[in-house]
């Protein structure tokens, strides 16, 4: 991956703020929020890159150890610390004149993460992401691909806690409401989430949102998809989204970014502690296995300074290992619980199961049953029609969705029939087309129910034209037991499921059965072939909300609980 270096600071002499730094070495120091903004700046705008010459005073050279690098060292940091990482770097100036060069590399850790995880050799001797997660989503992808990631994770140095970054009139109306994670069910307030594929606090607060809600997946799986639906590409984005809305709105970030935000001129932004789950991300120092004798010494010798760099680190506004509050933190912070880098990048895989774009064949019984009635004035068919457009109101508009309908013999000997083919939501004359025909369902109604024969052909379609990264299904709706002498008996349609499934790759049947009439066992073997769900619409009023509940569950096949 190509990388802009600058020119080293020239020989003899250190950074000027490491200087600063150091003339006041034994008087505590506290680096306003500003001063660290305008720094950070000053390093990205100089092409992302300090290289830092580890100088001392006088013309004798140190002898290797004692604080002081034997070897070039590389370091790669993200932007949220690579300022931080720079001033330790200089204060190995302290060891002598003969010390050896650390070059500083600001790069964001999704991307660092995504190279590693594509199998490119580290760039780096020193690794110092935003969090924990990171090296741990590299690792679990390189393995997905055959792989093994040459990270070596050591200890966590520095903390920050995930808060609701909110402007002072949200925060003062939120006052007392005990705002958490748990009160995004209720959508007291509005909520934007830095996209959690590039930002490791949004993984971390998907984390501690499954943990509010005591693993209620379907609550959670709402959530996410509200979510979802307006992300932001990055925290300075969510917080910008915050700084403008009309309405009181908060963005999910860390207590960090909020005093970053506030000191880079943006209006004025505070931090809200969550009330039930007080999550942190980690920052730990990550290096590579394998590495030569003289560069594995200076890596120690660097990352034991930056263990070592409390002060330092919360110059720039980190938390210690521990997540204690500092003695400047708003008043009503609490101390915050480090978050599991492992269980964090397994958030973000749901996050990206949970967001997928979905590609769902809907597969809508038109068998003659449909037409009997459900309440005094509306038939099964017609209530379905109404759910079945508020069900593609529901979905997002990288979707794409199919509408094939069955009965018996609808086309020759065949018992299904398309009526609206694949097609992007996106486009509005698919959508349009999607929605005619769910209205036009009932004009179709007529015949035997051929069950077993329009699932596996439903299935074969959805496996044989199959998009990688998107959510493969088949929605099925039906009312009855499958009528089709002639066709396949259950054991042989579960037989053929199980030759199409492929666990890395499903097409997964969500199947809905309405009414009492429905043969719910054979649905519910049909979906467990297929890692799908199986549902039960038994009165008439639960059509709409079943029908809703299973499309807005389709990500999160078989884990929804």
């Amino acid at each position: 991956m190509a990388r802009a270096q600058s020119d080293p600071p020239p020989t003899g002499a250190v950074p000027t703020r490491s200087a600063a730094r150091a003339a006041k070495k034994k008087v505590p120091s506290r680096i306003l929020a500003g001063l660290v903004i305008l720094l950070a700046v000053a390093l990205v705008a100089v092409g992302g890159v300090v290289a830092v010459k580890v100088l001392g005073v006088g013309d004798t050279a140190a002898a290797p150890g004692d604080g002081c690098l034997d070897a070039d060292v590389r370091v790669v940091a993200d932007p949220a610390v690579a300022e931080a990482i720079e001033a330790v770097a200089a204060d190995l100036g302290d060891a002598g004149s003969g010390c050896a060069t650390a070059t500083v590399v600001v790069e964001d850790s999704a991307e660092t993460a995504a190279a590693i995880a594509a199998g490119d050799e580290p760039a780096f001797d020193v690794w110092v992401p935003d969090s924990a997660m990171w090296p741990a989503w590299a690792s679990s992808q390189a393995e997905l691909e055959g792989a093994q990631a040459p990270l070596v994770v050591g200890d966590t140095v520095a903390t920050t806690p995930v808060v609701f970054a909110a402007t002072e009139e949200t925060a003062a109306a939120l006052d007392g409401q005990q705002a958490g994670f748990s009160s995004f069910a209720t959508q007291a307030v509005a909520a934007v989430l830095p996209d959690p594929t590039a930002v490791a606090s949004s993984s971390a607060a998907l984390l501690a949102l499954q943990t509010a809600l005591a693993g209620d997946a379907r609550t959670f799986t709402g959530i996410v998809l509200g979510l979802a639906t307006g992300v932001a590409p990055t925290v300075d984005d969510a917080l910008a989204a915050v700084a403008a809305a009309e309405a009181p709105t908060v963005a999910v970030t860390t207590e960090q970014a909020v005093s970053e935000y506030d000191a880079d001129g943006g209006a004025d932004l505070v931090p809200i502690y969550p009330a039930d789950v007080q999550p942190a991300v980690s920052v730990p120092v990550v290096t590579v296995d394998g590495a030569p004798e003289e560069t594995l010494a200076a890596v120690a010798t660097f990352t034991a300074a930056v263990a070592d760099a409390d002060e330092v680190l919360a110059e720039f506004g980190f938390r210690g290992v521990e997540g204690e509050p500092t003695s400047e933190a708003t008043p009503d912070a609490a101390a915050s619980d480090p978050v599991d880098g492992v269980n964090q990048a397994e958030a973000l895989r749901t996050w990206q199961v949970l967001t997928a774009p979905s590609r769902m064949l809907s597969l809508n019984d038109v068998s003659g049953s449909m037409d009997e009635p459900a309440t005094a004035d509306l038939s099964r068919i017609d209530l379905f029609e109404q759910a079945a457009v508020r069900a593609i109101n529901s979905l997002s508009t990288d979707s794409s969705i199919a509408s094939w309908v069955f009965s018996s013999r609808r086309v020759g000997g065949q018992d299904w029939q398309e009526i609206v083919p694949m097609g992007p939501l996106s486009d509005p004359a698919h959508k349009q087309a999607m929605i005619d025909a769910a209205n036009g369902l009932d004009g179709l109604v007529g015949g035997g129910t051929g069950l077993y024969d329009s699932v596996l052909a439903a299935v074969s379609y959805m496996r044989e034209t199959y998009v990688p990264g998107q959510v493969n299904l088949v929605l099925l709706n039906t009312d009855g037991f499958n009528e089709d002498d002639e066709g396949l008996a259950l054991p042989e349609l579960l037989a053929e499921l199980e030759k199409l499934h492929d666990p890395a790759n499903p097409v997964a049947v969500i199947a809905i059965g309405y009414g009492p009439d429905t043969d719910q066992a054979a649905l519910e073997q049909i979906a467990a072939a297929t890692d799908g769900a199986a549902y039960q619409a038994l009165e008439p009023t639960d059509i709409t909300t079943v029908l809703v509940d299973a499309v807005t569950q389709r990500g999160c096949r078989p884990y929804c609980g």
